[in-house]
Formats: structure tokens, sequence, C-alpha cells
């Protein structure tokens, strides 16, 4: 029988400015399947979830969060496993595992603090399909729901706009929106197909095509009475047009900033800005692990909706550990609809 291996993908060099990430920044390496120390425990990766994130861990001069990812290491990536084996009397062989999992096969964990309740911890009970704790179950949908609830502050009758709807975090910020009593939820999408689907699966009022319509004019059309709240992962063109169309007392949840993210050119603030001051509006970033003491919060109503169907199950599945790059590349590109995922070892039965 030959002998199991660790496939791993490592990085290989950093990306020249706005060079897409691909495959010819990574490296693909086999090692032996590691052995657990004491308190440790081995996790076999069944799914990962790539995010925007990953970005910044291939810029040499990231400071934020975690940082970078030094060149020969193994590229960081979040995700669920099952215990293979264990050295720790708290994590069983056989459980279920989400956490900074790495692009491979098999790696080795120990316990964390209660402030990494976000990003590592035992599923109790896990519902099936396990990457569902990537997704709506998980960071993406606890991102949206204190997005929403919190940098938003959600009121009945609001009528909310969603950038990047189509995406992990705004697919469900908008089903959220939904279900606490927004009057209208409007998300804006990069092709006509994901448009459709955001009012035909997600429940979304309406949604635009930013790469092809006069936005302004549609927001116009879309809010006669302006946004009371912009949940925005975009920034750029699409924030500073929003800003022109808010409120009295609107609010804007900046849940990230892809369309400048790693420009360097990207200097210039929005000019609409100044209608906060007019409409005596506010526009708060957040961060989801500010919210860790409250995790358990949001994964019950979180669970509770996926429970009833009023919170929508969606991804956009990659099959393979090879294809990580591509499905990194493809969610950049905005072409996946729900939470970018890649299957990397099949789910136990």
């Amino acid at each position: 029988m030959s002998e199991i291996r660790n496939r791993q993908w490592r990085v290989a060099r950093y990306p020249a400015s706005n060079e897409p990430i691909s495959s010819a920044l990574f490296e693909w390496v086999e090692n032996s399947v590691p052995e657990p120390s004491d308190n440790q425990f081995v996790v076999k990766t069944l799914y990962l979830a790539p995010g925007p994130a990953l970005r910044g861990y291939l810029d040499p001069n990231h400071k934020q969060f975690l940082g970078n990812v030094p060149v020969g290491e193994v590229m960081r990536g979040r995700g669920i496993g099952v215990i293979l084996s264990s050295k720790n009397p708290d994590y069983a062989v056989g459980e279920y595992f989400v956490g900074s999992l790495g692009w491979q096969d098999y790696s080795v964990q120990h316990p964390r603090g209660k402030e990494f309740v976000f990003s590592t911890k035992k599923i109790s009970a896990p519902l099936r399909p396990l990457s569902l704790e990537l997704g709506i179950l998980g960071q993406s949908g606890a991102t949206a729901y204190f997005g929403v609830l919190e940098a938003g502050r959600i009121k009945a009758g609001d009528n909310v706009l969603v950038s990047a709807a189509a995406g992990g975090v705004g697919s469900a910020a908008g089903q959220i929106a939904r279900i606490k009593g927004a009057a209208k939820v409007v998300g804006l999408a990069s092709t006509d197909k994901k448009c459709q689907w955001l009012v035909d699966t997600l429940g979304f009022d309406a949604a635009i095509n930013y790469k092809t319509a006069d936005l302004s004019h549609q927001l116009a059309e879309e809010f006669p009475k302006g946004i009371d709240l912009f949940f925005d992962s975009v920034g750029g063109d699409i924030l500073n047009t929003g800003l022109a169309h808010i409120s009295l007392n609107a609010r804007v949840a900046l849940c990230g900033f892809i369309a400048t993210d790693y420009d360097p050119h990207a200097n210039i603030g929005p000019i609409n800005y100044r209608n906060l001051l007019y409409q005596r509006a506010t526009m708060q970033g957040f961060i989801v692990f500010d919210y860790w003491e409250r995790f358990a919060e949001a994964e019950q109503a979180l669970r509770q909706w996926h429970s009833t169907g009023e919170l929508v199950f969606c991804e956009d599945l990659s099959d393979g550990l090879e294809k990580m790059p591509q499905a990194v590349e493809d969610l950049f590109a905005g072409n996946n609809s729900g939470v970018k995922i890649c299957r990397v070892n099949d789910e136990p039965a």
C-alpha cells in the first residue's frame, strides 16, 4: 500500500504590483503526514474557503491581522476538517474542527484562547454539508450578521443596498436585512445571471448589474427616498455613487474595499463623502473579530434562520486541492455566486 502523503501549496514568490493570483505564485510539494505532539491534534482538511484576505497574505508589506505568509511556507487558508489523530483529551478523533488549516491535506493544530472562537473551534453539532461552517453558519454569515445589525443598525422598514451581493458575505447580508424587516433590499452584482439569482433564489427585491447599468440613475429609480442602509464591501466608485443616494440619518457599513484594496494608486477618497454631513449619516467600518464574545448569538440566529429556510445556503464549489489557486483567482475576478468553497477531501460518511 502506498504511503499517504500531505499535499501542500507553498508560497513560491509574492506577486508583482496588480499581478493576479495564480498557480505561478505557489509551489506544489508533498510531505509525510505530520504527527501531533503533546496537547496537539492532526486535522485532515475537507473544505477550504478562500477569501479576499488571501491577497494581503501575499503582500510583503502587509501588517494587518495575521500578517503575510513568508515565502516557502504553506499558504494560509481557513477550512474545516476532521481530527485524524490527537494527543489532546479535549479534541477526539472523528470530531470536526474549523480553523486556519492551510492549503494542505493535513495540519497540526492546538487549542486557542476564547478570543479565537470565530476562527478556531470544534464543531459540536455539525450540519451537512460541512462547508456550511465556512459560509452562512460560519465566518461569512457572522460577518454579515454583525455588519447588518451592529455597524448597519438595521431598522424595520429600511431601504437597503448591498454591494458585492453575490459574494459570500453580501449574499448573506441581503438575506439577513430581509429577515430583519427591511422594506426593500437591492443588490449589486457583475452579471445579469447573478442579478437574476439574487432575486429568484435569495429573495432580493431587485438587483442591478453595475457593469452595464447607469448606476446612479438606477439607484435613484430604486431608492426615490434614499438608501437607509448601505452594506458595502467594494469601495471605490461604487461606494462613491452609493453615498450620493443616502437618506437622512443613513448608515453605511464598511465591510471591505476590494475595488481598491491593493491598487497602489487608489489614494483618493470618495468625493461624495460630504453627503454624510448633509444627510447626518454615519459610516462605520467593522471587523467580525470585534464581536467574538457574541459569536454564540450569531450562530444561534443563523442556524435558526437556516433551519426555517429563511436563510438560503449558497456556495460556489471547486473540487480538488490542486484547484485552490484557480479558486482564488475566480474569487477576485468575481466569478463566484455565494461563498467560494474548495472541496479538498470527501466528507466522512
